[in-house]
């Protein structure tokens, strides 16, 4: 990751020759540019898998259903962007596997229950506040889509649940990482 680092930099450098930043500024454009870039990557690699699969409704599911959750609900970060790409490959490579092999997984009854119990984590800890309201406008909108793709029997309705049960754990898991961090100190 040092690679995007270094581009981030570069980039950042280049904004403040051209007086588009300010120097002062200089250090959260580089980490911001970093994680814009580091996305982009992630994007580019999604679309990749899906397209040599052949599971785009794979791709187009977690760019309008995860993507949207994990950033405006206080994604999972790791303490290194290795992990977090790690993470990220699984979970996608697991939906992938899981389109291809059960694609109505979304009938199953233990499932179902599942993505309630997942929109009602996101609901209730979702972070930071200043995102509430778009969460609180994301997740109904997400819930009458899959109810819609359940009437219609559209496949996407397994990839949406599964990222939402995903993007859930994370979001727990991130909870538990913050409040272990807090009780070291």
């Amino acid at each position: 990751m040092l690679l995007l680092r270094n581009l981030a930099e570069d980039i950042t450098f280049l904004l403040i020759v051209h007086k588009i930043i300010k120097i002062e500024k200089r250090d959260s454009y580089i980490n911001g540019i970093e994680v814009i870039l580091f996305h982009c990557g992630l994007l580019i690699m999604f679309l990749l898998i899906s397209l040599l699969s052949g599971t785009m409704i794979n791709f187009w599911a977690y760019v309008g259903f995860s993507l949207p959750l994990q950033i405006f609900s206080g994604e999972y970060r790791t303490r290194t962007n290795k992990h977090y790409f790690f993470i990220s490959t699984v979970i996608y490579g697991i939906s992938v596997a899981v389109t291809k092999f059960s694609p109505f997984l979304y009938l199953d009854f233990y499932w179902q229950i599942a993505g309630i119990i997942s929109v009602i984590v996101i609901f209730k800890m979702s972070a930071p506040k200043k995102h509430k309201k778009i969460i609180y406008f994301l997740l109904p909108a997400d819930i009458v889509f899959f109810i819609l793709c359940c009437i219609f029997k559209w496949k996407i309705a397994t990839n949406e649940l599964l990222f939402i049960v995903a993007d859930a754990l994370l979001l727990l898991v991130r909870k538990a990482v913050d409040w272990l961090d807090s009780n070291e100190k």
